[in-house]
Parts: structure tokens; C-alpha cells; sequence
């Protein structure tokens, strides 16, 4: 999300690796149902390694669905209420900030600022939350409700939003979690701040200073220049990176960010007919990562058969690592690590 001529679509297309052209938004109506929307692999070694050693009928990699979207903001400074189920239902939300000057793309706000259309953002997310909690604590005290933890939350969540402050994912107690998690509160997702530079650089120093003080991410990306580059063939990539002075990808290195910021891991399961990748976020236990699966693994879940990656390629296969004693046992509530092997026992 972004304002117009951030270069929302241009980052969209670098990491989706296509051409969806530019959203050509400048004002008035826009569905969002029109949003750009890519599921984009995850590259791993190790999905590659291990159907080098099973040889199965396919390999499927780990996806993350980007949407492009071009908010609509009302006059009191929120989102428009046709986006803001979008966003609600998203994992992680991505600020692409303008750091670019372009005198042939115009700035709605007339100049490019970047901390400042920073604050801007940030100022619709908590605005919009702000909104949600005040017409529920109103609603409470008409049922009679005033006084009860929900209200009394709620009145703590207006009043740390009326001072401009994000939620941030730690401000909810597990109770809280569960509490309010049909709100899905904007200002409590992860945020990854996007800072879109090109030839000519705006400076980016304030807004630098302002998302570290946010305790937020700030990733950067020479727009233009590495969408064009996501459209050549892989092999011819790598001279124009270097040129950019770039070591990888930016769809790689976003993919990285999201991962980290969403505290997730990737399980694997291996055999003749499928090797995949699995995404679950870091500690979940073998029962539910089962059902990541398929719902009766988890429902009928006995034992997992776990596996290092590694140990399993350096075995040569299952039967192999169970002889050298790499392959275990483990229950219900082990909590999975990075490149485990997944063999579920289960009984329905």
C-alpha cells in the first residue's frame, strides 16, 4: 500500500517477476477487487535437493500472496471502508514510500517528502483502528456493557491511539489475542516500510530516523531499475544486479524480510509422489504443523518421524537415516525447526 506514484505496481511487478502494468489510479472510484494479486514462490535449496534424491512425480515450493492495492483515504484522514477488509485479512502489511524525484511523475501531495508520506500512512492505519474501537466502546456502554474487560480494554487501545502510537504486535497479552482478534487491528500487524529510490534519490535520512524510532523495518529497492531487471531470464540478471551494485534478487531479499518479520519457518515432506515446502510460523507443534498438511493428520495424530534435511541428503533416504539413528520420534507438542522432514503417523 502506498500513495499514488509510490511505486506500488513497480514493486508488485519486480517481486511477482511479471508485467501487470500501473494501476493508473489519480482519483475517484477503484474497486478492491481490482487489486493486483500474485502467490509468489519462495526459492529453497532444499526443496531442489531432496527431489534430486526422491526423483518424485513434483516438487512444490512455499508461496506468499502479494496484493497491490491503491487505497482510497477518506476526509477524516482514515481508509476507505471498500479497502479496509483487505487489509484486515492480510498477514503483513508493506508502506511504499516515494524516495525517488521525477518531475514526469507528479506527487498528489505536490512534493516528494518521504518522511512524510510516511507519517501520512502511518496516520490512516491508527486513525482507521481508532474508528473501529471507538464505535465498539460506544456500543458497550449502550448494551450496559461499560466497565467489563472488553470495555476497559477497549478505552486503553482509544487512548493509546489517540496519541498517533501503533498497537505493535507486543501491545496485545495472549488474552487480548483472542480477545480482539476479530478486530484485526492494522496497527497490530507487522509493518516493513518500503523506501523506493531510483536515479535520482530523494533523501531518505528523516524517514530513516523516523521508521527506526517506530521500531520498524525499512526496506530499500531502486524501483524501476530491478522490475525491469525481474523480467530478464535469471542467467542474464546477475550482470545487471552487479551494475546496480545489488547482490541478489529483490523478490529473494523481500521474500527474506517477510519471513523474518513474520517469525516463520519452512518444514518439508519428501517422497515419491510430491517433495514440498511447508510455511508455519517458528515453534508451532508437530500436531498443528500436521494439519498444515491435510485436517485428518492433525485430527488422527499419533507420532512425527523428524528428520534434519541435511542428514536425510547425507543418509541418502528414510530407510537409510533410521539406520544411522538421524531419524526420531517425537510427540504431538515438538516444536518444529527450520528444514525438518515431516513423516506424520496418524490414525482416523
Amino acid at each position: 500500500m502506498g500513495l499514488p506514484g509510490a511505486g506500488k505496481t513497480t514493486f508488485f511487478n519486480a517481486l511477482s517477476e511479471r508485467e501487470s502494468g500501473e494501476s493508473g489510479y489519480r482519483g475517484g472510484a477503484r474497486k478492491a477487487s481490482k487489486a493486483n494479486i500474485a502467490d509468489v514462490q519462495v526459492p529453497d535449496e532444499r526443496v531442489e535437493r531432496l527431489y534430486d534424491l526422491f526423483r518424485p512425480k513434483k516438487k512444490a515450493l512455499a508461496t506468499v500472496c502479494f496484493k497491490d492495492l491503491q487505497l482510497e483515504f477518506t476526509n477524516g484522514r482514515g481508509i476507505a471502508a471498500a479497502w479496509l477488509a483487505e487489509l484486515r485479512s492480510v498477514d503483513a502489511l508493506t508502506l511504499v514510500i516515494r524516495a525517488f524525484e521525477d518531475q514526469t511523475v507528479a506527487h498528489p501531495l505536490g512534493e516528494v517528502n518521504p518522511v512524510r508520506d510516511f507519517n501520512h500512512l502511518l496516520d490512516a492505519l491508527v486513525f482507521s483502528d481508532y474508528e473501529v474501537a471507538e464505535k465498539r466502546v460506544e456500543r458497550l456502554v449502550k448494551e450496559g456493557k461499560k466497565g467489563e474487560r472488553e470495555h476497559q480494554r477497549l478505552v486503553k487501545i482509544c487512548e493509546h491511539l489517540e496519541q498517533g502510537r501503533l498497537l505493535g504486535q507486543g501491545f496485545f497479552t495472549p488474552e487480548d489475542r483472542s480477545l480482539f482478534s476479530g478486530f484485526a487491528f492494522l496497527t497490530a500487524k507487522p509493518l516493513i516500510v518500503v523506501a523506493n529510490t531510483g536515479e535520482q534519490t530523494a533523501d531518505t535520512r528523516a524517514l530513516e530516523q523516523a521508521v527506526a524510532t517506530k521500531g520498524l523495518t525499512l526496506f530499500h529497492i531502486q524501483g524501476k531499475a530491478e522490475m525491469e531487471i525481474a523480467q530478464l531470464d535469471p542467467d542474464e540478471q546477475t550482470e545487471f544486479l552487479e551494475h546496480l551494485g545489488i547482490d541478489e534478487a529483490v523478490k529473494n531479499r523481500f521474500l527474506r524480510t517477510i519471513y523474518a518479520e513474520l517469525n516463520l519457518v519452512s518444514f518439508l515432506t519428501a517422497g515419491e509422489d510430491e517433495v514440498r515446502a511447508w510455511s508455519i510460523p517458528r515453534d508451532t507443534p508437530a500436531m498443528r504443523a500436521a494439519g498444515k498438511i491435510h485436517s485428518d493428520l492433525e485430527r488422527g495424530f499419533i507420532r512425527a518421524e523428524v528428520v534434519e534435511w541435511s542428514k536425510l541428503l547425507e543418509a541418502g533416504g528414510f530407510k537409510e537415516a533410521k539406520r544411522c539413528g538421524v531419524m526420531r520420534l517425537e510427540g504431538k507438542e515438538y516444536p518444529i525447526k527450520d528444514g525438518d522432514v515431516l513423516t506424520i503417523r496418524f490414525n482416523v
